[in-house]
C-alpha cells in the first residue's frame, strides 16, 4: 500500500516535472520569441535611423545646393518675365529694385523703351544697358567704358544704329534685345531715333524707302533727319538713280535737313542740283569789280541761276524727281510746285576741276549757307585754283545776306593763304586750314608790311591750322594779333617760338580753348607758366608735345605746371595725351590736392606708358584726395595689362570718384614700349 502511494507520488511528482519542463521550454520560446521580436524591432529601429540619416543628409545637400544655385533660380526667373512681358509688363514696375535693375540687360529693345519710365522713378538709368547695346552693334568699339558717361545718348546712338543695320544692311540676331521683333517693328520704333542719315557703299536696299510699304518709314525720316551723309553717291546711283533722286529730293526738300556731307560726287549735274539748295530766299549778285583771275557769273550763269529750280536741271533720262514726288503723292496735284530745302552746313569732297567749274562759280549765291567744309578729292590745291576760290569767297562776303560764319579748306598748298582768305571774309568766325607746304620750304616768312585786314579787328573766335610740313608759328602770330574776340585755337605740327605764348597773353585774353599737336614744347615751359597764370583756358591740350623730354629733374616743371593748372579756375579739362609721362602721371593727382583743388572733370593720361603699379599709386592718391566733382579718366592705350591683378586694384579704387575709359590693348604686341621711352 506505501509502496503503491509512493510509486503514486513520484508519478504526480513526474508529471508535475514535466509540466513544469514543459512550461520551462513554453518559456524559453516565448523568451526566444522575445528576443527575436527585440532584434527585429532593433533592426527597425537601426533601418529607421539610417533612412532618416539619409534624408537628412539629402536635405542638407539639398539645402547648399539651393543656396548656392539661388542667383540661377533668379536669373531663370528674371529671364521668363522678360519672355512673357507682353502679360508682365504692367506688374513690373512692383518689383524691388534690384530685381528690376537686373532685369533691364535681358529685355529686347521694345519693353526696355517702355520701361524706362518705371525705372527711372525707382532711381534706376538705362544708360549703361543702352552703352552695352551700342558696343554689341558697333564692331569697330575700341574701348569700353567701366561707367557709362553720362554725357552720351546711348539709347539714340544705339537705335540710329540698329535702324542702318536692319534697313540697309543685315543684323544678326544673337541676344535678347531682337527677341520677338521683326523687321517692320524695329524699325518702326528706332526710325524715331534717326538724326543722322548715313547713305554709302554697303548701302542696300535704299531704294525700298520710296516704295509704299515703306512709304511711313520715310515720312518719318523727313521730319526727323537733319544730317545727311552720302558717303559714296557713285555707288548709291548703281542702286537705281531715280528713286535714290526721289529719296534724297523728299528729305532735302519736304524735310528737315539742314546738314550735308557728300563723298565721290557722281557728276557735276547732281553737284549742282544739290548746291542749289545752298541758296537764299532772294538770289543777290555782287557788281563788284571782276579781277583778272577770275571770270566771276558771266550772263549764261547768271541765266542759269535765275530760272526756277525745276527747268534748271533735268537730271538724267529718268525724269526730275520732283515729277516722281508729284505721282507717288497722292496729296499733290500735277501743278503744284515742291519747295525748296535749305542746306545750312555742307562737307563737300570735289575735284579741284569741280572747284574751278562749279563750287566757285556759284558760290557766291550761297546766301543761307552757314558752314561749308571744303576737301579736295585729287591733290593739292594750287595756288590758282585757290585764288579763284578765294575771289569766290570774297563776292559772297559782300553781299549783305551772307550768313556765313565758318569755313574749312583742306589740302592748301601754303600759309599765305591763311591772309588771303581773312581779308575775303572779315567777318568769318571760324576758319580751319589744312596746310601741305611745297616740300622744299623749310619755313614761311610773314609779310609784316602787309596788314591782314588793314587794321581792322577780325571777327574771328576760333581758329585751326593743320600742317603736315615744316611751318614757323611767326606765319601765324599777325592773324593772333588782329583777332581779340578768339577764344578757341588749336595747331598741329608748327614750330612753335616763346614770342606765340606772349602773344596769347597780349592779344587774346578770352581764350577759353588751346590746343596744340605734335608740337616740342621741350624749350617752353617758363613761357607755359606764365601764360597759364593769367588765362582763363575751360580746356587746354598738349598732345604729343614732348613736355619732359628735356628735363633732368621732370619734377623741377610738373610740380609748378600742376600749381598753374590749379589756379585757372575755369580749367574743366586737361589733356597731356602721348607725352610720355609714366611714373610722372602719378604727380598729376596732385591737382586735386590742398585747400584750393583743380575743377577739372576730364583728364586725359591716354598712350602715356603707365604700367599698373603706377596706376595703383595714383588711384591712392585720388582716394586720399576725394575730387570733389567726378572725373572722367581716359587710361587707354597704357600697358595696363602687364599686371592685370594690381590693374584691378587701382580700377576699384578710381571707380567711386572716375568716369573710366580703358580697353584691353595688347601691349605686348606692338611697338609702343619702344616708341614711348624712345
Amino acid at each position: 500500500m506505501k509502496h503503491t502511494l509512493r510509486c503514486e507520488k513520484t508519478l504526480e511528482l513526474a508529471a508535475a516535472v514535466k509540466n513544469q519542463e514543459e512550461e520551462t521550454l513554453e518559456l524559453a520560446a516565448a523568451v526566444k520569441n522575445q528576443e527575436e521580436e527585440t532584434l527585429e524591432l532593433a533592426a527597425a529601429v537601426k533601418n529607421q535611423e539610417e533612412e532618416e540619416e539619409e534624408e537628412t543628409l539629402a536635405l542638407v545637400s539639398c539645402v547648399k545646393m539651393i543656396i548656392s544655385a539661388g542667383s540661377s533660380l533668379v536669373q531663370m526667373c528674371i529671364v521668363k518675365v522678360a519672355q512673357n512681358m507682353d502679360v508682365l509688363e504692367r506688374k513690373v514696375s512692383i518689383l524691388p529694385v534690384s530685381l528690376l535693375k537686373d532685369l533691364l540687360p535681358h529685355l529686347n529693345i521694345y519693353y526696355l523703351d517702355r520701361i524706362e519710365t518705371a525705372a527711372a522713378s525707382k532711381g534706376i538709368s538705362s544708360s549703361v544697358v543702352w552703352a552695352g547695346l551700342w558696343r554689341d552693334l558697333d564692331q569697330t568699339w575700341r574701348w569700353r567704358l567701366k561707367s557709362a558717361l553720362p554725357d552720351q545718348d546711348w539709347k539714340q546712338r544705339c537705335l540710329e544704329r540698329l535702324f542702318h543695320m536692319v534697313l540697309f544692311t543685315q543684323v544678326r540676331r544673337r541676344g535678347s534685345y531682337l527677341s520677338d521683333l521683326s523687321d517692320s517693328s524695329i524699325l518702326s520704333m528706332t526710325v524715331k531715333h534717326v538724326r543722322v542719315l548715313s547713305l554709302h557703299t554697303s548701302t542696300r536696299n535704299i531704294c525700298r524707302l520710296a516704295s509704299g510699304d515703306l512709304r511711313p518709314i520715310l515720312s518719318s525720316l523727313e521730319t526727323r533727319v537733319t544730317s545727311l551723309k552720302l558717303l559714296d553717291m557713285k555707288s548709291l546711283f548703281k542702286h537705281g538713280r531715280k528713286y535714290v533722286l526721289f529719296i534724297l529730293h523728299r528729305l532735302l526738300d519736304h524735310g528737315s535737313v539742314r546738314e550735308v556731307v557728300l563723298r565721290r560726287n557722281p557728276d557735276s549735274s547732281f553737284l549742282s542740283w544739290l548746291m542749289s539748295r545752298c541758296r537764299g530766299p532772294q538770289l543777290t549778285v555782287s557788281t563788284a569789280p571782276e579781277t583778272s583771275h577770275a571770270d566771276g557769273i558771266d550772263s549764261r550763269c547768271r541765266a542759269e541761276l535765275e530760272e526756277p529750280a525745276a527747268k534748271r536741271l533735268v537730271l538724267d533720262v529718268e525724269g526730275n524727281p520732283e515729277v516722281l514726288c508729284a505721282e507717288v503723292s497722292s496729296s499733290s496735284s500735277s501743278a503744284d510746285r515742291c519747295p525748296e530745302g535749305q542746306i545750312h552746313a555742307l562737307d563737300l569732297e570735289v575735284s579741284k576741276r569741280e572747284i574751278m567749274s562749279t563750287v566757285s562759280r556759284i558760290l557766291p549765291t550761297w546766301l543761307c549757307l552757314h558752314t561749308l567744309h571744303l576737301h579736295s578729292d585729287s591733290g593739292l590745291v594750287s595756288e590758282q585754283e585757290m585764288s579763284v576760290l578765294v575771289e569766290a569767297l570774297r563776292r559772297l562776303f559782300l553781299d549783305p545776306g551772307c550768313s556765313l560764319t565758318a569755313l574749312s579748306v583742306s589740302h592748301v598748298s601754303g600759309h599765305t593763304h591763311l591772309m588771303s582768305v581773312l581779308r575775303a571774309c572779315p567777318t568769318l568766325q571760324s576758319l580751319c586750314l589744312e596746310i601741305c607746304p611745297p616740300a622744299d620750304t623749310n619755313t614761311c616768312r610773314p609779310q609784316p608790311s602787309v596788314s591782314v585786314t588793314e587794321n581792322r579787328e577780325l571777327r574771328l573766335e576760333k581758329l585751326t591750322v593743320r600742317s603736315t610740313g615744316p611751318m614757323t608759328v611767326a606765319c601765324f602770330l599777325p592773324v593772333l594779333t588782329s583777332a581779340p574776340k578768339l577764344n578757341s585755337l588749336h595747331f598741329t605740327g608748327i614750330h612753335l617760338s616763346q614770342q606765340f605764348f606772349r602773344t596769347l597773353t597780349g592779344s587774346n585774353p578770352s581764350l577759353k580753348v588751346l590746343k596744340l599737336e605734335d608740337i616740342n614744347l621741350s624749350d617752353c615751359h617758363q613761357e607755359i607758366l606764365q601764360f597759364l597764370e593769367r588765362s582763363v583756358l575751360e580746356e587746354l591740350s598738349f598732345r604729343d608735345c614732348r613736355l619732359l623730354d628735356k628735363c633732368a629733374v621732370k619734377k623741377d616743371f610738373l610740380l609748378p605746371f600742376v600749381e598753374a593748372l590749379k589756379g585757372i579756375s575755369s580749367l574743366r579739362t586737361l589733356m597731356l595725351s602721348q607725352n610720355r609721362l609714366a611714373t610722372s602721371a602719378i604727380e598729376m593727382a596732385e591737382l586735386f590736392s590742398g585747400c584750393r583743388p583743380s575743377k577739372i572733370t576730364k583728364l586725359d593720361l591716354s598712350s602715356n606708358f603707365i604700367l599698373p603699379a603706377e596706376l595703383l599709386e595714383f588711384a591712392q592718391l585720388l582716394e586720399t584726395y576725394r575730387p570733389v566733382q567726378r572725373l572722367t579718366l581716359d587710361l587707354r592705350f597704357n600697358p595696363l595689362d602687364r599686371d592685370p591683378e594690381v590693374k584691378g586694384q587701382a580700377l576699384r579704387k578710381l571707380i567711386p570718384y572716375c568716369n573710366i575709359l580703358t580697353d584691353d590693348w595688347d601691349s605686348r604686341s606692338t611697338m609702343a614700349d619702344h616708341i614711348s621711352v624712345m
